[in-house]
């Protein structure tokens, strides 16, 4: 055991729970679920070179093996090692949270930040209490940030997490209408978030960058100028916001040249493709990032034109789709009401070609609560207005939303493969789509039957 938990402090990246992606060398948890456990698992991962196995439940008798470590509850031992692991660490921690783009907020910070500092940067979007904890012991002893997303659909989430991470730099990306179904409304989501900058669960805290957009938000900036926190940063589109965007130009086709300010005392030109324009609260955010910790803005400055998309969450794929050319968006990670709005936005302000038409293709909204189906019939209205001619919803609420909201610019299709079939009857070489849902909407499994005809 003690071999164990030096091999996991003195290294990084090793810690997996899917034995699909154990390379040599990396240690194995095999965790208990709701209808099998992780033992059955095993073999594949000692056959694929894992180096030590963890569980808490004797495997087959046919598994011999010195390097398997049973416990009595796996999730208490992996804590152990976190929080010594987080004890152990000397560099800056920045934790992220919000109802939409922790992981692209993380992301782009990974981006900016690698040129310059060894980083270490939670995986995916393992944000849940499970998915912090293998990030902690993931997480690079040697490097100089440490980034985690600290996520929550429910009450009392925050504190918990944030207990564990404890991160001197915080970041609230936005409070929007997410995960209502246990927290309500936006005011429990807005008080739920805060709980990341409270001293009585992190005494650690020394920034705290927040959104300024509207009246929840207004609300914990209000919480955390009540917490005496040592330095708050706001951004958005209210008036008094500490950075804020003053002018967008647009250079060319492609590129537009973006003008902030930092509190009427610093100006800031920034580059940025135009696919990151509905993106630009993540990029002020690490710009604050940079501020705050006295990085060279040139540095920042010189990587804004080039920020990588992300799969899920916008990213541009070249698919086949019956031996056509099909530029395909992928926005199908996640979806809530003001996400989905700002996806119809960007694609209504694409450029076509000659003869290239666009196709929206939109799934359900989950977790909004009591008000989900209005949440779904706003938004068919909302994207009726836009004007855009090729609109296909899929899911039981977006059919009863449709329906109810008598719109005959949207077509319904039940299932992937009738949306499959109507696609391959009717795109054109070099058509565009964008694809848009919740994680366990229809269109997510559409996104992955259209991933697996990737381009070269």
């Amino acid at each position: 055991m003690k071999d164990l938990n030096k091999y996991l402090i003195e290294n990084s990246k090793l810690v997996k729970i899917n034995s699909q992606e154990i390379k040599s060398g990396d240690v194995f948890i095999a965790l208990s679920g709701k209808t099998s456990h992780g033992n059955k698992y095993i073999l594949d991962a000692l056959n694929k070179g894992a180096k030590y196995i963890i569980t808490d439940s004797i495997p087959d008798k046919n598994i011999s093996n010195k390097n398997l470590i049973i416990v009595e509850n796996t999730l208490s031992f992996l804590m152990k090692i976190a929080n010594q692991k987080r004890n152990l660490y000397q560099g800056k921690v920045i934790g992220i949270t919000g109802s939409i783009g922790k992981t692209s907020v993380k992301e782009n910070l990974k981006y900016f930040l690698f040129p310059y500092y060894k980083i270490s940067v939670s995986i995916k979007s393992y944000n849940n209490y499970l998915g912090v904890i293998i990030s902690l012991i993931n997480l690079d002893l040697h490097s100089q940030f440490a980034i985690f997303e600290l996520g929550t659909n429910n009450f009392l989430e925050i504190r918990k997490l944030t207990s564990i991470v404890m991160p001197s730099q915080v970041i609230i990306t936005n409070i929007l209408s997410t995960h209502l179904e246990k927290l309500i409304n936006t005011k429990n989501i807005a008080k739920e978030k805060s709980d990341i900058f409270n001293k009585i669960y992190n005494p650690n805290i020394e920034l705290v960058i927040l959104p300024n957009n509207n009246l929840d938000e207004k609300f914990i900036i209000a919480k955390a100028r009540k917490n005496n926190i040592n330095k708050i940063i706001t951004f958005g589109k209210g008036s008094n916001s500490d950075l804020k965007v003053s002018k967008i130009n647009n250079i060319d086709d492609i590129y537009s040249k973006i003008s902030l300010g930092y509190k009427e005392e610093k100006k800031i030109d920034l580059i940025i493709n135009q696919n990151q324009i509905h993106r630009l609260d993540n990029i002020s955010i690490c710009l604050l990032i940079f501020l705050f910790n006295n990085i060279k803005l040139d540095l920042f400055i010189s990587l804004t034109k080039n920020i990588p998309l992300i799969e899920g969450r916008g990213l541009l794929n070249k698919i086949i789709l019956n031996n056509k050319k099909i530029n395909f968006i992928d926005e199908s990670y996640n979806a809530s009401p003001q996400s989905m709005r700002i996806c119809i936005d960007y694609l209504k302000k694409i450029k076509t070609t000659k003869n290239q038409r666009k196709f929206l293709i939109l799934g359900e909204m989950k977790e909004l609560g009591k008000n989900t189906l209005k949440f779904h019939i706003d938004l068919l209205n909302y994207t009726s207005d836009q004007n855009l001619e090729n609109v296909i919803i899929c899911g039981e609420i977006m059919k009863t939303a449709l329906e109810k909201s008598d719109n005959n610019k949207i077509f319904f299709m039940p299932n992937v493969e009738s949306i499959l079939d109507y696609l391959k009857k009717t795109l054109n070489n070099n058509d565009i789509i964008l694809i848009k849902g919740s994680n366990t909407s229809l269109s997510n499994k559409l996104a992955k039957e259209f991933l697996k005809g990737r381009a070269n």
